[in-house]
């Protein structure tokens, strides 16, 4: 028995120091975890469904991901990571992690599931997202807590990159979620598809060119459309895109009011016509597009293979000239849409497309909305000032071929009042809205621009006054200073910021402005060619 006691004994013994670190190794310690987050600085609304969705847009858009080591060296059991937002949504469980070995890194991605009525949201603010991490065997004192804040926007609110601002290094950051303004595409809204029924059996005597797939037959579709906005004295005008700052992200941010609103409100600025016209295409079952293009936007359709465009601002407004025939419409969108190929193919960044139903397909999804019996009266209302409207006929005379434009010239030295850089590009008379720019001519990298005003005015101030308010009337905001015939300022608008320096010459019948300038990113780099031009300007 003796001998057996011994041997006995130490078995006992292992087999307690066994249990024990058995025990200990599930147990761990809080100051062993290493844990650092990275989070998104805003939530949109809007693309709540975006934000929820791990497989929208290949998981690019999430709350936060937590980064968690265990730098013990004990294995931890059923590592937990929940959060919770206070007032949107309860503590969620993310995930549990079966084992996690001494070394071992876990990444945990948070995509956070809102209610549908935080799409009705009318206000941004600041909330706070709260982390806790436990394991089996974690006392309370081991519990990790970790919280955050981030800027949760009001539904109108379109935010065009979260990209910290060190990051960026090109035009495609600037304009990082383009894909994000389809959440603003709200075919299912009974407002819109109110208003698209009224449209199709009032106006368009009941087409279906989505069942005809024929391109003449939605061409006169969009053209439906055009009219409705005319007949009904809708406006080009609306909300100004502006810089704003959320701790390391600057981002130009727009109001963007939604098709219901544009509807009712009859307005809207170029990208809200495009978001209307997309979503009464889509609930109309025509693939619709959205083109953006430096300072502008402006909406079409893809059928068959073609893309077909129409420029929906040309129902004009205040301070911006005449109003546009449907068939004018038409033919201004499908020569915009030539030079949209053309600087396309040539790899300028500036000049991409949303394709509503192939983002759509991406995860990138529209918000719920609930009907509005007011704002049904209010498409009544409208519905009755096409009383008189007669059947839209085809735009484009039976023929689908687009027209190459041809406003594009190359010019000499002389033929302006500054000297040209060899491999730049001019374009005359540009900007339809804008009379007064007589031309503008680009630098090879597309970021290098110079614009030519001419102003039927007697001095500096009232030609800057003018040009202000053009700029004020497209949405954008204008600082400058005058020093004798040099001006120096910036330009704010959809596209970003951009600084520029020029100079005022007195011609005959008004003053002439020249102006050179960048992106105000690449403004420095680019700084030496500016100054050249700048010189050269006579």
């Amino acid at each position: 028995m003796k001998k057996l006691a011994i041997p006995l004994a130490i078995g006992i013994i292992g087999l307690v120091l066994t249990a024990f670190s058995f025990m200990s190794s599930k147990k761990g310690n809080a100051d062993d975890i290493d844990i650092s987050i990275e989070k998104s600085s805003f939530i949109m609304p809007a693309a709540h469904r975006v934000y929820a969705n791990p497989d929208a847009m290949d998981g690019k858009y999430y709350l936060f991901k937590a980064k968690i080591t265990n730098n013990s060296n004990q294995t931890l059991e059923d590592v937990t990571v929940k959060y919770r937002i206070p007032n949107y949504i309860d503590w969620t469980e993310l995930t549990v992690s079966g084992e996690m070995f001494p070394g071992q890194t876990l990444v945990v991605p948070c995509y956070p599931k809102f209610k549908n009525d935080v799409t009705e949201k009318t206000t941004e603010s600041v909330e706070k997202a709260q982390i806790e991490i436990t394991w089996d065997g974690a006392d309370d004192d081991d519990v990790i807590e970790e919280d955050f804040t981030f800027k949760l926007t009001n539904r109108n609110e379109y935010v065009y990159t979260g990209i910290k601002s060190e990051e960026i290094s090109s035009w495609a950051d600037i304009y990082d979620n383009d894909a994000l303004i389809a959440c603003f595409v709200t075919p299912n809204d009974p407002v819109v598809k109110y208003y698209t029924q009224n449209l199709q059996e009032k106006l368009l005597k009941g087409e279906a060119a989505s069942v005809t797939q024929k391109p003449e037959d939605a061409v006169r579709f969009l053209a439906g459309i055009y009219e409705a906005t005319r007949k009904s004295h809708m406006v080009y005008s609306g909300t100004k895109g502006i810089p704003k700052s959320t701790e390391d992200v600057q981002s130009i941010v727009q109001q963007v009011r939604l098709p219901r609103e544009v509807i009712t409100g009859n307005t809207g600025l170029c990208i809200e016509l495009s978001v209307l016209y997309a979503s009464i295409l889509s609930a109309a079952g025509i693939d619709p597009i959205i083109y953006m293009v430096p300072g502008h936007a402006y909406p079409g359709f893809r059928m068959n293979g073609q893309y077909y465009a129409i420029e929906a601002t040309g129902i004009g407004g205040e301070g911006l000239g005449n109003i546009m025939s449907a068939e004018d419409a038409f033919k201004q969108g499908q020569k915009q849409l030539n030079e949209f190929i053309q600087q396309s193919q040539a790899g300028d960044p500036r000049y991409t497309i949303v394709d509503i139903h192939n983002v759509n397909a991406k995860g990138v999804t529209s918000m719920d909305l609930k009907d509005n019996d007011f704002m049904r009266k209010k498409v009544d209302d409208i519905v009755a000032s096409w009383s008189s409207a007669q059947q839209v006929q085809s735009s484009n005379n039976g023929n689908n071929d687009i027209i190459v434009p041809e406003n594009r010239i190359r010019t000499n030295s002389n033929a302006l009042s500054f000297t040209i850089p060899n491999g730049w590009q001019t374009m005359m008379s540009p900007v339809p809205q804008m009379p007064i720019v007589t031309a503008q001519v680009i630098a090879p990298d597309q970021m290098t621009t110079v614009t030519i005003y001419d102003i039927p005015v007697s001095n500096t101030q009232q030609a800057m006054a003018t040009v202000n308010q053009y700029l004020t009337n497209l949405g954008m905001q204008m600082q400058y200073q005058v020093n004798g015939n040099a001006i120096a300022g910036q330009t704010y608008s959809m596209n970003g910021n951009f600084n520029w320096i020029g100079k005022a010459l007195s011609r005959q019948g008004g003053i002439r402005i020249v102006a050179v300038g960048a992106p105000d990113y690449m403004y420095n780099q680019n700084s030496g060619i500016i100054n050249q031009v700048y010189n050269s300007i006579r």
